[in-house]
């Protein structure tokens, strides 16, 4: 009986004397500053690294110099943005100079950042040739056509293709209209061209009236007029409002593969297969100068934005800057030394991007 007694009294004397065993749930950590463990933490395991935000250090800042007749000497190739795997038949450069876009033999069209020179896209839709490439005036669109006979439109800032379009004939020629709204496209094959709307590709109306094949298609910078030409050397001028023909010029020496207008919508510049540039008052289709820059096919043609200069690639070779009221030859560049199929100039004039033969495309700026 006196050990049974011993027996329970034991533990109460034990808690009284506070050695009792812990509950089974400890105390919070801390409690005690003299007696608590630190805390272990664990750091999350990141699942998505953020981009960082850019840095203020600026990137190169490319020349803004406008390329006139007065310092066509300082003019440098700045960024050479690489061989492409085959021939450059079309280039294309954004209104500020700050893209640039090519089309291939391989049927891939590529953009580029002109400030750093890196390729930011490859776009792959067409299933041939990739034969032209144009930039919208707000760079918003690209739009590309090709020898599988589609016309591709895209958005240059994300890659995203919007729609492709199948038509006629083998698409050669892609131009956006002055204000951005629309492009057309012509091409090999088909007599029948077609404008469509930059927004959605829907089918705004179609260009008829010639009887044989499409070479090429410029838009009045204007915006009054819209031409295009054909195998037979039949230029027809359109009111560029619906397409309907205005005006009829007749290209007697060779086939009219390139068009240009001058910045104030005067004058048509054409160039031929057989080497030979002509310019023409839109208005009265009176053939204004003739005179042969090339020796071959005048593949490319562009006017500075201020009118006193006409630039011309071709089939040996060449780039070449001309007065188009005297036709001086005011420089040669014949750094590609193959054909030169691609030419473009930025509407601020400070930028020319050529494409060619070499499977090479160039960005040329005053330095």
């Amino acid at each position: 009986m006196k050990q049974l007694l011993i027996a329970l009294l034991i533990p109460v004397l034990l808690t009284a004397c506070g050695t009792a065993t812990p509950a089974s749930t400890p105390e919070p950590a801390g409690t005690d500053d003299s007696l608590s463990i630190p805390t272990v933490r664990t750091t999350p395991v990141a699942t998505f690294t953020p981009v960082p935000p850019p840095t203020e250090t600026p990137l190169p800042t490319p020349s803004a110099q406008v390329i006139t007749p007065d310092n066509l000497n300082l003019l440098r190739a700045v960024r050479d943005l690489g061989r492409h795997p085959m021939a450059i038949y079309g280039v294309a450069v954004s209104a500020d100079a700050q893209l640039v876009a090519s089309a291939s033999a391989d049927g891939r069209v590529r953009v580029f950042d002109t400030v750093t020179g890196a390729q930011l896209y490859e776009l792959a839709a067409h299933e041939d040739i990739a034969y032209a490439v144009a930039f919208s005036p707000d760079a918003s669109r690209l739009a590309s056509g090709g020898r599988d006979r589609t016309v591709q439109l895209w958005q240059p800032l994300s890659g995203e293709r919007i729609i492709g379009i199948r038509t006629p004939g083998e698409d050669f020629r892609v131009a956006f209209s002055p204000e951005g709204s629309r492009f057309a496209a012509t091409g090999y094959y088909s007599a029948i061209g077609e404008v469509w709307d930059a927004e959605t590709g829907g089918s705004l109306f179609t260009l008829e009236g010639h009887e044989t094949r499409l070479r090429a298609v410029a838009w009045d910078p204007q915006g009054r007029y819209l031409a295009t030409s054909d195998q037979n050397g039949v230029i027809l001028i359109r009111d560029a409002a619906d397409g309907t023909p205005v005006h009829t010029i007749y290209q007697y020496v060779g086939e009219p593969i390139s068009l240009a207008f001058s910045p104030d919508g005067v004058l048509l510049a054409v160039g031929t297969t057989r080497g030979n540039l002509t310019t023409w008052d839109v208005e009265t289709q009176e053939l204004v100068q003739t005179w042969f820059p090339h020796a071959g096919e005048v593949w490319g043609l562009a006017w500075a934005p201020n009118g006193k200069m006409l630039i011309s690639s071709g089939a040996d070779g060449a780039v070449r800057f001309w007065d188009p009221d005297t036709k001086e030859r005011l420089r040669s560049i014949t750094d590609h030394r193959s054909p030169v199929r691609g030419l473009a100039i930025s509407l601020d004039g400070t930028a020319i991007v050529s494409g060619g033969d070499d499977r090479r495309v160039m960005l040329w700026r005053v330095e």
